[in-house]
């Protein structure tokens, strides 16, 4: 995706499952020179109703038990991975900030 300030991702996976995952507790990166909080977890949720078309009526609940994929590993293929190697994305939010104008500097 190669953008920062990602807050959730959703995407269909290879394995045909749907997710959504997104971090879900930080640490301050401020003495590292980040201006960003630093991921510490990633938590997601499976689709458990993958049959129904209305997006209203979609249920997130737990991932099976024999879902075989790390949230935090994929948070971060996605972030930086290349287009379509971990699954496709579905949507994607953002944090996004107030504009600043442009200055140019002679």
């Amino acid at each position: 995706m190669g953008v920062d300030q990602v807050l959730q991702v959703e995407m269909v996976l290879p394995n045909g499952y749907h997710v959504k995952f997104g971090p879900t507790e930080w640490e301050d990166a401020t003495a590292d020179g980040f201006v960003v909080p630093r991921t510490k977890v990633v938590s997601g949720v499976c689709r458990s109703n993958p049959d129904e078309e209305d997006e209203e009526k979609w249920i997130w609940e737990a991932c099976p038990e024999d879902f075989d994929v790390d949230f935090g590993d994929l948070w971060f293929a996605v972030r930086g991975g290349g287009g379509g190697t971990w699954g496709v994305v579905t949507s994607a939010s953002l944090q996004l900030h107030k504009y600043l104008p442009y200055k140019h500097l002679d």
